[in-house]
């Protein structure tokens, strides 16, 4: 985002000039105008700081230059039928070169003035130099300071404390041997300083050099405090109680019972269901109630993570005493397969005494890999001993209901929303419905239907279901409503397309008033602009 201290800071400056200056972020919203640019659109727009410019100016060019990273010169900008001004468009970028805002440069046709001259460039160094929050220090061949500003002068007592200074000279004189940009960082326990020095090169001749002085202390401190309320979060985040799980069927208050029992064992579990049924979160409530349930839950999928896996299978755990879930055995190699069976059996011994617990799952059913000879016939045996099937929501339609008026109050929570009652024919859709990944597909449906939804709605009906189609004769799965490309679209691009939809449809039925859209949609006109940037809806 662009320093909104600017706009206090350049008044003398920017005001005096006769060009119009507006400033606007990276997500078009306007932070800065000076007094000429107001004079020239008066007659025709409202400028407004933290207005988007696209509310002023609904013709403006800003966005594009946003999303280009282009600038433009000289272009011609109807303000009314006989007056036009010239406008030039510019991305202002970070050291990064990421776009963090864009600046217009308006003209009136009479002044037939290039903008963009020698003292004007001058006077905005100068002020970019003084006002920035980098430390910025120029030297001339001889090593003379002949420009610096003021974050560079609070820096220098720290550099000093740290033979900073000799160290600056050190890399100052390795850019005038090279000619070459250099850099280098000062850490020490209670500072980091990093410091990028550039040749000052005119006309081929070595003029000087420009060191940039980046106080990274506060950034290092947020990042390791960052990094250690990540830990706690990954603690925390993952932490289920058997009372959590929603649901009336009998076939699913057997797998809990099952599992509240297994939580009292220290016998190895096995957990199947199709995707979506809620295996890992099975696993993650067995942990929380068993006796391990203060240590660590560690979840590990053997394709992605190849290291914790091997670790396991060469029984490398040591005294750990936490959990660890093993999902997707499937996908196993017979080796590793062999390996796991050895664990298992070891795990059985009355005698081997593990702090371990494990708990082992899979998504498709064990028999088909038995079958295909993709599968070890004994560790198959070793694993029925003690499973929980978990079914899906084809063999437990009375807990669709319960479960999806509880995904509508997280919903609520999220969007603002107050739909809090699912109508009789909507409950039979949800009921109806053929849910291929289960509770996963459930909750992509109903955010759907939200969006979907009115912002005054408190009840949901089969009307904001549209995008599931129920085939009651065939009981086959239902398509979404507008075309996919492709079957093994994820589920988040599918939820992008159907948003991108039901905006272009709002926009185009309020004739493209984005305030109204914004309302109808239950979003506010900043995060309607921004979703407009992120689809091209513009």
């Amino acid at each position: 985002m662009i320093d909104r201290t600017i706009q206090s800071t350049s008044y003398t400056l920017f005001d005096e000039m006769k060009e119009g200056i507006i400033l606007v972020d990276n997500h078009g919203v306007i932070c800065y105008f000076n007094k000429s640019a107001e004079r020239m659109m008066q007659k025709q727009y409202h400028l407004q700081i933290d207005q988007h410019i696209l509310s002023s100016i609904p013709t403006s060019g800003m966005m594009r230059v946003l999303h280009t990273k282009r600038k433009e010169e000289q272009k011609m900008f109807a303000i009314s039928e006989k007056d036009y001004l010239l406008i030039s468009r510019y991305p202002l970028k970070n050291k990064e070169n990421q776009v963090i805002g864009a600046l217009a440069v308006l003209q009136e046709a009479g002044q037939k003035r290039e903008w963009a001259d020698d003292d004007n460039i001058r006077m905005l160094l100068t002020l970019v130099l003084q006002k920035s929050a980098e430390a910025y220090v120029v030297v001339d061949e001889l090593g003379h300071v002949i420009m610096q500003n003021s974050s560079y002068k609070e820096l220098l007592s720290i550099l000093k404390q740290q033979n900073g200074c000799e160290l600056m000279i050190k890399n100052r004189e390795e850019v005038f041997q090279t000619r070459r940009d250099a850099e280098i960082t000062i850490n020490t326990d209670a500072s980091s300083l990093h410091i990028k020095s550039t040749p000052i090169i005119v006309n081929g001749i070595l003029k000087g050099c420009l060191q940039i002085i980046h106080n990274e202390t506060e950034t290092v401190y947020l990042k390791n405090e960052l990094e250690q309320t990540k830990s706690i979060i990954r603690g925390l985040e993952h932490s289920y109680q058997f009372i959590d799980f929603i649901y009336h069927s009998p076939f699913m208050k057997f797998a809990i019972e099952q599992a509240k029992l297994a939580a009292a064992s220290k016998r190895v579990i096995f957990v199947r269901g199709e995707e979506g049924t809620g295996k890992f979160m099975l696993a993650n409530a067995i942990h929380n109630g068993s006796e391990n349930k203060f240590g660590l839950f560690k979840r590990i999928n053997p394709k992605r993570d190849r290291q914790q896996l091997i670790k396991l299978l060469s029984k490398r755990f040591g005294n750990y005493k936490g959990t660890v879930y093993l999902e997707n055995v499937t996908s196993l190699s017979m080796d590793e397969q062999s390996l796991l069976l050895e664990i298992i059996k070891d795990f059985g011994k009355v005698e081997q005494e593990y702090s371990l617990r494990l708990i082992v799952s899979s998504p498709i059913k064990l028999e088909k890999a038995l079958i295909a000879g993709m599968f070890i016939e004994e560790l198959y045996d070793e694993l029925m001993k003690s499973n929980i099937y978990l079914p899906p929501l084809s063999e437990r339609k009375e807990d669709i209901y319960p479960l999806a008026k509880h995904f509508l109050l997280e919903l609520n929570k999220e969007s603002g929303r107050w739909i809090g009652e699912i109508d009789l024919e909507a409950r039979k859709v949800l009921e109806a419905y053929s849910y291929s990944t289960n509770i996963l597909e459930l909750k992509a449906i109903l955010q759907l239907a939200v969006i979907r939804a009115q912002e005054e709605s408190t009840v949901l009906t089969a009307e904001h279901l549209v995008p599931i189609s129920i085939k009651t004769k065939k009981e086959q799965p239902m398509d979404l409503y507008f075309d996919t490309d492709e079957d093994n679209q994820t589920l988040s691009v599918l939820v992008e397309k159907y948003e991108k939809v039901i905006i272009e449809k709002t926009l185009s039925k309020l004739d493209g008033n984005k305030t109204l859209t914004a309302k109808t949609l239950g979003l506010s006109v900043r995060n309607l602009y921004y979703k407009l940037d992120k689809y091209d809806l513009n």
